[in-house]
């Protein structure tokens, strides 16, 4: 395989890690010169005890000093350029990826699983926030304990063999404790994690909750999952003392043997006597970068799998970010052609060779049998998925292609679940742009919102949180169709408008949809109330997947839907 094929097939956070690759060698070598510094001590010790007292000189003594100074101060320097160096990476690794992972992390929600998207977006943090910790640099620092444990073999294969196997065993403790916490650990995570969940969709029902008296079910469940969680930390707090208890006496005794045989070289084989505080210092040196990847393990490991977790969500993502290409206004022509789907993991059509077309300013009625597939039609229609075959285009282009390219600029939506997104009204009907006062006044008021919107604590600014707990469902539902209508789309898919409406609202409706008509909108209704049937141009009905009926209004009342008078509703 070619270079250019690697390339093309690695995903953003490989390719942004590989562009690194230069400033992690310079952490490396400015690793080296560290490491290699923290030798001096050591030299220094033997020296004094070789040269200086035996030869009583003060010269050699200032020297010496001088060159160890500088040499701890030196690489005192090079320590903290190589963290701030980890800080530069971590920064420009977050600044390259946020707005990938995050592009990246809708389309998982939507295509894959909501929950893990939400962690891969926690887990970009994780990556930066550990490449900036003190446990990164003991990573290189650990690439070094062999040259120090090597030094102590040159010194005396007895003293090498000591700390060696001292750094065998604490590297099994870890190992142990790894493995010995990491099923309570998984277990905690998740209660936590419930419980979390548990009070989250408690609190956003809390008037349901009071209604039916259930707060004390809900506090037992969300307490019954906190229990759970602390019994799983607890657990794996106990397993990790017990290692850690075994751990400290190991390290503490081999210090004692190091100094022992150090002095007993120095007594029986009349060895420098600098060997007994040398061989200590290069064994605390060689075991500290051991020591805390050991202490350290459960971080290292918590990277790892936000490392997975992380590319398995950018593999979804395009090589390159996506872009907003410039196509001129659409005028509004609708077709689906033959369209057929299946959902993610499902095994069977839930739309079989539907076809349709609108002209500029036609309203169609979409209507049939709960699950027909009318909201899996209009999902499609709205540009939020893909069919699995066929085509819907708005002139001629895709009409996910037109979401893709300029958002919800031409193409707007309202789901049967009414979520409205924003910090406050404005964003909310603005669709999260820098909201046009003029146009979020006219979508208001063409659903008559304008004049309840005015009389909220900040009218148009308004926290969004407080609006939704002072307006009632009905007028909830008025402002995710203002949404749907701002900025004069071509197409506007209403997903069961009138659910929460009364007779005004109904009619308040009504009006918004001739006024997009009028403006040449092409608007899809779905519905199962036929009392907004009188305000369409055509009616498409479904029946398990399948167009059974599809024509002008008034021949779908006379045929299908027995109501001679098309405005007998009104």
């Amino acid at each position: 395989m070619t270079s250019v094929d690697n390339r093309i097939r690695q995903t953003p956070l490989q390719a942004a890690l590989t562009a690194c690759t230069s400033s992690f060698l310079l952490v490396f070598a400015y690793s080296c010169g560290f490491n290699l510094l923290l030798l001096a001590p050591s030299i220094y010790l033997l020296q004094v005890y070789d040269r200086v007292l035996s030869s009583r000189s003060v010269d050699t003594l200032v020297m010496l000093t001088l060159i160890v100074c500088l040499a701890v101060l030196a690489g005192a320097l090079l320590d903290t350029v190589r963290r701030a160096a980890l800080t530069r990476i971590a920064t420009w690794l977050d600044d390259r990826l946020r707005h990938v992972v995050l592009w990246a992390t809708f389309e998982y929600a939507s295509q894959v699983n909501s929950s893990r998207a939400n962690e891969a977006y926690r887990d970009l943090g994780t990556l930066r926030q550990f490449i900036e910790s003190p446990i990164s640099t003991l990573l290189f620092d650990l690439l070094w304990a062999p040259l120090f444990l090597g030094v102590l073999f040159f010194l005396d294969p007895l003293l090498g063999g000591i700390g060696t196997a001292c750094a065998i065993l604490l590297f099994g403790f870890a190992l142990m404790g790894e493995i010995t916490t990491r099923v309570p650990l998984a277990q905690a995570a998740s209660a936590q994690a419930r419980s979390f969940s548990h009070l989250w969709h408690a609190l956003n029902s809390l008037s349901v909750i009071r209604a039916l008296g259930l707060i004390n079910g809900a506090v037992r469940q969300v307490h019954n999952d906190a229990e759970e969680a602390k019994t799983a930390f607890q657990t794996a707090a106990r397993r990790t003392e017990r290692v850690q208890a075994l751990a400290r006496p190991t390290k503490a005794l081999a210090q004692v043997l190091i100094m022992g045989v150090a002095t007993w070289l120095v007594l029986e084989e009349q060895r420098n006597p600098g060997i007994i505080f040398a061989s200590s210092l290069l064994f605390g040196r060689g075991l500290a970068p051991i020591e805390g990847v050991a202490g350290g393990w459960r971080t290292i490991s918590s990277m790892r799998d936000a490392y997975r977790r992380l590319a398995e969500v950018l593999a979804t993502a395009p090589a390159t970010q996506p872009h907003r290409l410039r196509l001129p206004e659409p005028v509004g022509y609708l077709s689906v052609s033959d369209v057929s789907y299946c959902p993610p993991g499902g095994n069977a059509f839930v739309l079989k060779g539907v076809s349709l077309r609108l002209l500029p300013g036609e309203c169609l009625g979409l209507i049939g049998p709960s699950g027909s597939g009318k909201s899996v039609l209009g999902h499609l229609i709205a540009g939020l998925s893909n069919p699995a075959i066929g085509c819907i285009t708005l002139d001629t282009i895709g009409v996910a292609t037109w979401r893709r390219a300029v958002g919800g600029s031409y193409v707007g939506y309202l789901p049967q679940e009414i979520e409205l997104v924003g910090a406050s009204v404005a964003e909310a009907i603005s669709c999260l742009t820098d909201p046009d006062q003029t146009e979020v006044i006219r979508a208001a008021q063409m659903v008559g919102m304008h004049e309840i919107i005015m009389r909220l604590p900040k009218a148009y600014d308004t926290e969004m949180s407080e609006a939704t707990s002072r307006l009632r469902p009905g007028q909830r539902q008025r402002l995710g169709i203002a949404r749907a209508c701002f900025g004069r789309p071509r197409l506007v898919v209403l997903d069961e408008p009138n659910a929460h409406l009364d007779y005004k609202g109904e009619q308040i409706l009504f009006n918004a949809i001739e006024s997009l008509k009028a403006d040449g909108t092409t608007i899809v209704v779905i519905t199962h109330r036929t009392g907004i049937l009188p305000v369409t141009d055509k009616i498409a009905i479904l029946e398990d997947g399948m167009l059974s009926a599809f024509g002008r209004s008034q021949d779908i009342f006379e045929r299908h839907l027995r109501r001679p008078q098309i405005n007998a509703s009104r």
